[in-house]
């Protein structure tokens, strides 16, 4: 499923885009207030050219983030708009720092804003229905109703006990299911754009040997801490802002990549590859990397 051209068609800029998310947002009965993160990033971008040294500049680089990931989230759930636990989800979205490396240790409206991501990634992929419930995501795929529990690491310390909480509630849902980790600011806790050409090339091979790393150091203890659980896999996302050949230009890109933990047991396989082969066709911008575990987008 996709959204419509009429929605797609007030999206085509960067401001368009963001214009239309404070529309939205209006509509939904909130009235986002001027300080707030995406009244900012709408009034930055509707400027026009931000220079890099313009002190709003930073804000701009973070709006191509969080505005794409809301309109992509708004655009997607607009059915949700009579729920009310969608509604107050949504609040409590807007409420963080325009920057997220200001909100180290606290931020419920990114983290809220992720599992909105995940809901929409599910509605684009047709996984329906799709609901904002416990652990955090429900969808359907092949007829299974699977789980998500997603988790936003601001540093590698809490990994285990981000692990430990997400198992323990698809446990309690007695589903398959998913955990999510949003590693982008463990990885980049400055969340410095990438200003080197040469680096911005290179990107998705760093992302995905990061990746790589990650699983490598922790995979013991993610396999034992999920054991019994009924987790099929464990999927990381890497968002990152990079600087395009031209020495101009702008992009975001992601990484996604996946650690299965069902292994010799065949049911369990099957409800993963169910789970993927659904999952993977919501994801915008779609591009497999040489590893099948790996797959970059923008």
């Amino acid at each position: 499923m996709s959204e419509t051209s009429s929605i797609l068609a007030d999206r085509q800029t960067r401001a368009g885009n963001a214009t239309w998310v404070i529309e939205q947002l209006r509509e939904l009965g909130l009235n986002p207030h001027p300080s707030s993160r995406p009244m900012r990033m709408c009034r930055v971008v509707n400027r026009g050219f931000v220079p890099y040294e313009d002190r709003d500049f930073p804000v701009a680089l973070e709006s191509m983030r969080d505005m794409q990931h809301l309109g992509f989230v708004l655009g997607q759930l607009h059915t949700q708009r009579v729920n009310p636990d969608f509604q107050a989800i949504v609040k409590r979205v807007i409420k963080d720092s325009a920057l997220p490396q200001q909100d180290l240790n606290e931020s419920p409206g990114r983290d809220k804003q992720f599992e909105l991501y995940l809901a929409a990634n599910c509605q684009n992929a047709g996984m329906l229905p799709v609901d904002c419930a416990e652990p955090d995501v429900t969808c359907v795929a092949g007829g299974i109703k699977f789980c998500i529990a997603a988790k936003r690491l601001k540093s590698f310390k809490s990994l285990k006990d981000h692990i430990r909480k997400a198992a323990t509630q698809i446990a309690n849902r007695k589903q398959p299911g998913v955990i999510a980790l949003d590693l982008s600011l463990a990885w980049n806790r400055k969340n410095a754009p990438v200003l080197s050409q040469l680096h911005g090339q290179l990107l998705p091979t760093i992302m995905q040997a990061r990746a790589r790393q990650f699983y490598d150091e922790h995979r013991q203890d993610i396999h034992r801490l999920v054991a019994g659980c009924s987790v099929l896999a464990v999927v990381s996302f890497d968002f990152a802002i990079r600087l395009l050949p031209d020495g101009e230009s702008w992009e975001h890109v992601g990484m996604m990549s996946w650690e299965k933990i069902a292994h010799d047991r065949t049911q369990a396989e099957c409800e993963l590859d169910t789970f993927y082969d659904a999952f993977v066709k919501g994801v915008p911008n779609l591009q497999d990397c040489e590893s099948s575990t790996s797959a970059q987008y923008s």
